[in-house]
């Protein structure tokens, strides 16, 4: 027998059902998307009953096997008992259905369903005018998250509150369940967004391994106060390590992570961050102090790193950065990995720009803090306090006239180095303002087959110097520049193999012009010389600031010429040439530097293919036909990868020392990173970056990962160079992660990542 009441009746939306423990808690449950390479399709829900009639919103559908229908009163369904409203679906052996209170009270083997949830119980009562259920021994799934689990008595009020009673959770199949918690109550609000559970014990394989008798958790993405999961590893300078890290949700916009770290061979560490975020600003600031560190003669060691952006008015922005350690073997001690440890300054900086139509201006101090002990003091860089630069230029248009001025004021400080002399004291440290103005005018012409731009350029520069051994307190500098940059867009179509491509050809000519002058009479405050690459022969200056000027009478000639396929538009590749042909010698040098005198510069090629399936291939070459072993620069990347996280990553780097790039050591290395899948879940990790001459391994490292729907574990070991006096450090890394409950043990995933090109995790 079959009914349909059409009526509005109040949604007795069970599926409002959400059990989420995210952030600020010991565990996260019910979050993430599992991908469905890692997941069954089916969780194992029974199928929906049918209904065989056009329903409306609001409409309630009533079959059974039996019915005693009362209207406006109580009617009893028996045998295959099934009601449906919009979403929601029940069947039970038998349902009482109150219409006067629009309620229903399900006996024997009751079903529930609905968009995110399935319920199955022994009984069940719901009240559809107020969205109230009870449920009593129900079996539980959540389709989104896979969570499923048992409960004595679950509760609900829907939209408002959850309660829950002896009560069980897994996101594992039934057949192979890895983990799963308990509790004897849960309680969630959704309408202030948090939860809590008394006497929670989670079992792996059955095995308690872990018990709170309370615990409070945000529902949701929403954050809360609470224990993050603890984390561990172990290594050769510090010993085991262990760390308890606590999370302050001080402020929806504001928060703090404050961890004591624990280090068997150096004593406890305090670490903390606090972050906040407004509309228009943003900051964060990382500190850690070690009070006494066994391993350094219980000396007090300490880290900050403040960073703050913060916009104002309608244009301008404030950033600043401030970077400090207690010493210079901080990061050797306590880093992590090779990028840290190697690290040379430290920067401290505050910026102030504001722009208008057409300009631009910046104020900047900036000092910085040298922790590499091989670099000595006439090396380091100087302090600027201040630094005032103004930028304007007109709208870029086509056969027109454009101009332009970029102009700066900075004073450089780096402290007096006093020497004596015959008696004579002389500070042989330079310190001083430098002004620099640099107004240009343009007259670019183009179209869609070619461009020609020819630009004149007039470079001020003057010095307002300390006294100083070395330079006259007043120094200056005036020189006009002239380039003409030009470049031709061919194309064809092109059959290769069966396909359709089309083949560009672009070469390009690039003139440029500087008189000499010597500039030795001026000082070096912060300028460099630019490394040698295709983007740089079409530089208009080879010096990467005002100090010095390079001389210049110079035809940089460069083609490049690209493939693409016509079906898709995808570049399947692209080589490029240049190389530049001097007509007088190039004279002006930084200190230390030599002259060149050669007719034309390294012949540079860079290309990038993926002429075969699966496979990437960049790289570039640099060959210096002046010198006698020629090869000045080798880069070479190959990767393949047929599918996600099944990736092998190749390079190969050279790099030869010669006085043109100021490079002081030759450099070769190679490096080799992978992570490739074994059997049944299981997948190999590592890397090797090892340099050649020196027969030495930089960085190596090793390790096993096994990935499923419910949990998975990571296991890294690694070893690396940690200062530069080549001593190494070794690690153990351990992390497993229960999905949808927590993450235990020093997580790995963020390293594995920055050391293994395109690595994806589902942790």
């Amino acid at each position: 027998m079959k009914l349909v009441l059409n009526k509005i009746v109040a949604a007795c939306g069970v599926g409002m059902l959400t059990i989420g423990l995210t952030q600020g808690a010991f565990a996260e449950v019910l979050g993430g998307d599992y991908s469905s390479l890692l997941c069954p399709i089916s969780l194992g829900i029974p199928e929906r009953p049918y209904v065989d009639a056009e329903l409306s919103e609001g409409d309630t559908f009533m079959t059974a096997d039996e019915a005693d229908l009362i209207e406006h009163g109580i009617s009893t369904l028996t045998g295959n008992a099934e009601i449906t409203r919009d979403l929601q679906q029940v069947t039970a052996d038998k349902i009482i259905y109150n219409e006067p209170k629009d309620t229903a009270d399900l006996r024997g083997g009751v079903n529930y369903w609905d968009a995110d949830l399935f319920l199955n119980s022994n009984d069940a009562f719901l009240k559809f005018d107020n969205g109230v259920g009870e449920f009593s021994s129900a079996d539980y799934i959540l389709k989104e998250s896979r969570g499923r689990g048992k409960a004595e008595k679950l509760v609900l009020d829907i939209g408002t509150r959850t309660d829950m009673e002896k009560l069980e959770y897994t996101t594992c199949d039934p057949e192979d369940q890895f983990w799963n918690f308990s509790a004897s109550s849960l309680t969630l609000d959704h309408e202030e967004n948090y939860g809590k559970a008394r006497n929670v014990i989670l079992k792996i394989k059955d095995v308690p391994v872990f018990y709170t008798p309370y615990m409070s958790f945000p529902l949701s993405k929403e954050r809360k106060s609470g224990f993050l999961a603890p984390s561990y590893g172990n290594t050769n300078r510090n010993g085991f390590e262990f760390r308890t890290p606590y999370y302050w949700n001080i402020k929806p916009n504001m928060d703090a992570t404050i961890t004591p770290r624990l280090l068997t061979d150096s004593g406890v560490m305090a670490m903390g961050e606090f972050r906040y975020l407004y509309s228009r600003g943003s900051g964060a600031i990382n500190a850690e102090y070690l009070p006494s560190d066994n391993g350094r003669g219980d000396t007090h060691r300490n880290f900050i790193d403040l960073e703050l952006n913060q916009q104002f008015a309608s244009t301008g922005n404030l950033f600043a950065t401030y970077s400090r350690v207690s010493d210079k073997f901080y990061f050797e001690d306590f880093g992590s990995q090779l990028s840290v440890t190697s690290t040379s300054f430290l920067e401290q900086r505050a910026d102030i720009t504001y722009s208008g139509t057409n300009w631009n201006l910046l104020t900047r101090v900036q000092n910085f803090q040298t922790v590499n002990r091989s670099i000595p003091n006439s090396s380091r860089p100087y302090k600027r306090l201040p630094q005032f630069v103004f930028n304007y230029y007109s709208p870029v248009r086509n056969n027109e006239i454009n101009y332009g001025l970029s102009s700066e004021a900075v004073y450089f400080d780096r402290g007096n180095n006093i020497v004596i002399t015959n008696g004579i004291a002389s500070n042989t440290n330079v310190n001083g303002l430098r002004l620099a103005l640099n107004p240009y005018i343009s007259f670019p012409m183009s179209t869609q087959a070619f461009f020609l731009k020819p630009k004149l350029k007039l470079n001020y520069t003057r010095y307002a110097l300390e006294d100083n051994a070395l330079f006259k307190s007043s120094p200056d500098r005036l020189l006009p520049s002239f380039s003409l940059d030009s470049g031709i867009f061919l194309e064809r179509d092109l059959n290769l193999f069966k396909t359709d491509f089309i083949q560009t050809l672009e070469p390009r000519l690039f003139y440029l012009f500087t008189p000499h002058d010597g500039q030795t009479d001026l000082p070096v405050f912060d300028t460099g010389q630019y490394s040698t690459s295709f983007a740089s022969l079409f530089y208009e200056d080879r010096f990467s600031s005002t100090d010095r000027m390079g001389d210049a009478n110079q035809m940089t000639w460069a083609v490049t010429s690209q493939l693409i396929e016509q079906d898709s538009g995808q570049s399947v590749g692209s080589l490029s040439l240049g190389q530049i042909v001097y007509f007088r010698d190039q004279e002006v040098t930084l200190p230390g530097g030599s002259e060149r005198g050669h007719a034309t510069s390294s012949f540079i090629a860079a290309f990038n293919a993926s002429i075969f399936k699966n496979v990437w291939t960049s790289g570039d070459f640099q060959w210096n036909p002046n010198t006698s072993n020629g090869t000045e620069r080798i880069t070479l990347q190959t990767t393949y990868s047929p599918i996600a996280n099944k990736r092998i990553n190749l390079a190969y780097r050279v790099v030869r020392s010669n006085n043109f790039n100021y490079v002081g050591v030759d450099i070769e290395q190679s490096d080799v990173s992978f992570i490739w899948p074994i059997i049944n879940n299981w997948s190999v990790v590592g890397r090797w970056n090892y340099a050649i001459p020196e027969g030495r391994t930089l960085e190596l490292f090793g390790g096993v990962q096994y990935e499923d729907c419910c949990w998975g574990v990571r296991a890294v070991a690694r070893r690396f160079v940690t200062n530069i006096d080549g001593e190494s450090d070794t690690g153990i890394f351990l992390q497993m992660e229960l999905k949808g409950l927590a993450g235990i043990g020093k997580k790995t995933v963020d390293f594995l990542k920055q050391q293994i090109p395109g690595y994806q995790s589902e942790f």
